[in-house]
């Protein structure tokens, strides 16, 4: 299974870590607005989540890259090899997110549509923005710590509740990985995390998100919504997709 595969692989995940990049005009306009119209087109369902603002229209991942087949090939050139199965969202959200890491959910690897994870290990996430605001920005800040294992939310202090959430909110933090070094980051700053939520991470790199760039980052890799500390903009609305890609265990 997958939770026994993270276990049993965790020094091949190591392996495969490197610091996060951004990739700029990695879309055109054109690709970009094809994905985001397929947010809407290959939608099964919406789900919102009041507590975050969050809209989410519900895919298939799979199914985008077979009505988007550039997406393989430019994903392939940047990525390498990886799975033919991927999981993801498309999200819609006013706010910023906390301190998480975007994994396979434990009730997700239970499923039996989902039988195909006892055969991978996690690889590699991307965050592609569709689209912000007018005279908008928004940041997110990649963290040297990486968790192996089930997708979880860092929340010490108890401002989430787990009745609102499928990812597994974490009181007490478990054993992290962490790689290469940190960077001053004094221009940004999280409003919207209390500082022990932060305790012990260290941040590797900080990104702008803008469409048509990518965020190609390590799938167990920590990362948070922050703004800039001179002109911090809370208000905007973006959208964006976030795609894990995996690696078949031999």
């Amino acid at each position: 299974m997958y939770k026994e595969n993270c276990s049993n692989h965790r020094q091949d995940i190591i392996d495969n870590f490197k610091p996060a990049e951004l990739i700029n005009n990695f879309f055109s306009q054109e690709e970009v607005e094809q994905i985001l119209l397929l947010q809407f087109q290959s939608a099964h369902r919406i789900k919102w989540t009041d507590t975050s603002n969050n809209i989410q229209a519900v895919c298939d991942i799979d199914t985008l890259f077979k009505k988007m087949p550039v997406l393989d090939e430019k994903f392939k050139e940047v990525i390498g090899d990886y799975e033919d199965t991927h999981t993801g969202n498309y999200y819609i959200t006013t706010k910023l997110h906390d301190a998480h890491v975007d994994l396979m959910t434990e009730d997700e690897t239970e499923r039996p549509e989902f039988h195909w994870a006892k055969n991978v290990i996690p690889y590699k996430s991307v965050v592609i923005p569709l689209l912000i605001s007018s005279e908008a920005d928004a940041w997110t800040a990649y963290f040297r710590q990486r968790h192996i294992g089930n997708s979880i939310t860092l929340d010490r202090v108890g401002i989430s509740s787990q009745l609102n959430s499928d990812y597994r909110i974490a009181r007490q933090y478990p054993e992290f990985y962490t790689l290469g070094e940190s960077i001053n980051a004094d221009d940004y700053i999280f409003p919207h995390i209390p500082k022990e939520n932060l305790e012990g991470l260290e941040i590797e790199s900080v990104f702008e998100f803008t469409p048509g760039s990518i965020m190609l980052f390590d799938s167990c890799q920590i990362h948070a919504s922050c703004v800039t500390r001179k002109s911090p903009n809370y208000k905007w609305l973006k959208s964006g997709i976030n795609i894990q890609f995996y690696r078949r265990i031999n």
